[in-house]
């Protein structure tokens, strides 16, 4: 049967502000639950096919009612960094989305064909989301979601350059390398993933040994990320992380200051007393957890009881470039290190 591509045309361009509207939308839900569940990932990208390639798949698949066939004229990619995080995306568009078809392309493989690895999604929007003006008049639409790791999409990518889409595409001589490269792309994925529980359980043991050292964290240690994302984690439990990020933001804040794990305990221990009467003083009575990450807790101990590292650290961090004054934090270390040294 021959297709009206001209009707097609005119047809996809009105609906195509739509399918944009809910591209951008969908990618911000995602963006916010992803959030929320404290997964952190690569990056989330959305696209609307354009209108050949859309031409191109019905031409293909010999489609006679495109515009109900062609689910993935929407399309979102969430890359995340670790092979658990994929199942806790999956059932996190799993119970926010109306699930209308859904594969894992892995699984699906048989043991001869390589990876194209990945998770994807036919969706449509609740029923409740067209409360939100925003996505009125999307509730037909419907979008493909992808999740894959790092790993999967490189994968992904650089077969798609290459244009081998199955095994019959690839030339005899190249077979063992690309199902070699496969086997090793998917290894480093495990092989990442455990290395992210082992320093996971290396944090928690060095937080149980400070349990057991009468409350004082291991002073001993060298001062790199995992050992100061410990002692973050054992001596300001209550405050929020700001994330690893963070962490390494302070870790090479520390180093260029020169500052040993040593100092960083020593100045916990210093400051510990006056820790509740910091809250109460200058924070209402409010908790510092309310106020402060934890990597600004450690930039605060600091700055109470370490001269060079008050005086001679960048003091940009410190200016309200509004108003050309210290920030409030900065006025309460001063007060409160004269407090301290006369104590």
């Amino acid at each position: 049967m021959e297709i009206d591509t001209d009707q097609i045309r005119k047809r996809y361009s009105e609906l195509m502000p739509k399918y944009q509207n809910l591209a951008i939308n969908l990618k911000q839900a995602l963006e916010l639950f992803l959030h929320n569940a404290g997964i952190s990932y690569l990056s989330i990208d959305h696209r609307v096919k354009d209108i050949d390639s859309f031409i191109d798949k019905i031409s293909r698949k010999k489609y006679t009612n495109p515009f109900d066939q062609v689910e993935d004229i929407c399309g979102l990619r969430i890359v995340c960094y670790y092979t658990s995080d994929l199942e806790k995306i999956c059932d996190i568009i799993k119970k926010e989305f109306n699930i209308i078809e859904s594969a894992d392309k892995e699984h699906v493989l048989r043991p001869d064909q390589f990876g194209y690895r990945s998770y994807h999604f036919i969706v449509k929007t609740k029923g409740s989301w067209l409360n939100a003006p925003n996505y009125r008049g999307l509730e037909n639409l419907t979008a493909e979601i992808q999740v894959r790791t790092v790993l999967m999409h490189a994968w992904a990518e650089i077969e798609h350059k290459l244009a081998y889409k199955k095994k019959i595409d690839i030339p005899d001589q190249f077979q063992r390398k690309f199902a070699m490269i496969a086997a090793k792309l998917e290894e480093t994925d495990q092989q990442f993933e455990q290395l992210r529980v082992d320093s996971e359980e290396y944090r928690k043991y060095l937080i149980t040994n400070a349990d057991k050292a009468d409350g004082v964290f291991d002073s001993t240690l060298p001062l790199n990320l995992d050992n100061l994302q410990a002692f973050l984690g054992y001596y300001f439990r209550n405050q929020k992380t700001a994330g690893m990020q963070a962490t390494r933001s302070l870790l090479e804040e520390l180093i260029m200051w020169g500052i040993t794990m040593k100092q960083l305990v020593e100045s916990y221990q210093k400051v510990k007393p006056f820790l509740p009467q910091i809250e109460e003083e200058d924070f209402g009575g409010e908790k510092l957890g309310r106020s402060m990450y934890q990597q600004g807790m450690a930039r605060l101990i600091l700055d109470l009881t370490d001269d060079g590292y008050f005086t001679r650290h960048d003091t940009t961090r410190h200016l309200d470039q509004s108003q050309h004054k210290p920030l409030p934090h900065v006025e309460i270390a001063r007060k409160w290190r004269k407090r301290i040294r006369e104590e």
